[in-house]
């Protein structure tokens, strides 16, 4: 592995054992159904003092970045706390998830599920692992399983679109995002897709589920590319069945403004 993937995947490691077992101090709402605690905050401080020094470059958390911020060159994406609504609730799908991007593009991402320590890394052009062990969708069929985000299945629902997915699975969403797309690298979804997922959500499980071999494909507004703030709208497919799904779900990632 990379020296510099390997330190970020310990660094990060670090902030989900930090995580792990604790409870909340504090805990604010952000929006509807989106909260913020303190152990977002501190683990995000965190983030930033030890991933500073080691890649040289500006670390943007979600819990700091303001709705307009422009993504720099060459950042550091961190979402301190992918599922915090789970972790408050001391359910188990949370985790840190950090990423290195260059030219908005991920070059090394990592992440660490909360309370198992379970580890995914990659690296662009050279795979994914998870555990250290190689990770790849190809030769495989897919599960019969899928996330789909809330907002996307408000949307889908009572609409053509959403009986035509029925038929390749069952529905899940389990809350962290993150997480949802490393299911995807492991072949335990067949799919992910969000309406409303941001930057820091997708940047390291984006890059995750590309290098095992998912198709991943992001329809953010142009205009909107390089805030790291703006929706993805996001898919990440199992390759069998990438055209299939792509053909269905584009219509409403592209048209929703929810």
């Amino acid at each position: 592995m990379n020296p510099t993937l390997a330190r970020l995947t310990a660094h990060v490691a670090e902030a989900a054992a930090m995580a792990s077992g604790a409870r909340p101090q504090a805990i604010e709402q952000k929006s509807l159904h989106d909260f913020v605690t303190d152990m977002d905050r501190r683990l995000e401080d965190h983030l930033r003092g030890v991933l500073e020094p080691l890649f040289g470059v500006p670390v943007l958390g979600e819990e700091s970045i303001a709705e307009d911020e422009i993504l720099p060159p060459r950042a550091v994406v961190v979402d301190p706390l992918d599922g915090t609504s789970n972790w408050i609730a001391g359910l188990p799908f949370a985790a840190v998830s950090v990423a290195y991007i260059e030219n908005g593009e991920s070059l090394l991402g990592a992440v660490v599920a909360i309370g198992s320590g379970t580890v995914y890394a990659a690296e662009a052009g050279k795979g994914a692992w998870r555990d250290g062990e190689r990770l790849a969708l190809a030769g495989t069929a897919p599960q019969s399983l899928m996330g789909l985000s809330t907002g996307l299945l408000d949307v889908l629902d009572g609409s053509d679109g959403f009986r035509a997915m029925r038929r390749f699975g069952k529905l899940r969403n389990f809350g962290s995002q993150a997480l949802q797309l490393c299911a995807v690298a492991q072949g335990a979804l067949a799919l992910n897709a969000s309406i409303e997922a941001r930057l820091w959500d997708d940047a390291a499980g984006r890059l995750i589920a590309s290098e095992a071999g998912a198709v991943y494909r992001a329809m953010v507004d142009g205009a909107d590319a390089a805030r790291p703030a703006a929706k993805q709208r996001c898919l990440a497919v199992h390759p069998a069945i990438a055209d299939e799904v792509a053909a269905i779900l584009t219509p409403f990632l592209r048209s929703s403004r929810s």
